[in-house]
């Protein structure tokens, strides 16, 4: 592989920023989670199941993603092959998981909303958070990115 040293150095630093980034998602999807696993049984219990399954889907797709960007990054540190292909498929896994989890969450959120004036607050809610789980999925996309850089400069003659 033959990158320019600047080119290089700039996509470490952006593949640090995704693992950065992509770290504290994880911390803020856990904390969706462990909000939904606390969340008493009364009135406050149609939140559970969907908050835990978008906190739980979106800590395990960002740490995916995260530990994809390092591996990629690692390998463009040592000067060996990336493994792009790996990292690729483990965000494409992850964005997918995420997708079916916000829709999961979404149905679980509509069978679980209470009955009377509350009802379409606790859909709002859950469809709010299952869309943004959704749209954070559709959104990633910052390790094929890098990947298809290193491809090309791999590709091109120096």
């Amino acid at each position: 592989m033959s990158m320019p040293v600047a080119e290089l150095s700039e996509l470490r630093r952006r593949l640090s920023r995704v693992v950065l980034v992509h770290v504290a998602l994880s911390v803020g999807f856990a904390l969706l989670a462990a909000g939904g696993v606390s969340s008493p049984a009364g009135r406050a219990g149609a939140f559970a199941v969907p908050w835990l399954v978008i906190g739980a889907a979106g800590a395990l797709g960002a740490l995916l993603i995260a530990a994809a960007a390092w591996q990629l990054r690692a390998g463009l540190t040592a000067g060996r092959s990336p493994g792009s292909r790996w990292a690729v498929r483990w965000e494409a896994s992850a964005r997918l998981g995420m997708a079916i989890a916000a829709a999961v969450a979404l149905a679980a959120g509509v069978a679980v909303a209470p009955a009377g004036s509350e009802r379409g607050f606790v859909i709002g809610v859950d469809a709010a958070l299952a869309g943004a789980l959704a749209l954070f999925a559709l959104a990633a996309g910052d390790v094929r990115r890098a990947a298809r850089s290193v491809e090309r400069a791999a590709a091109s003659p120096v």
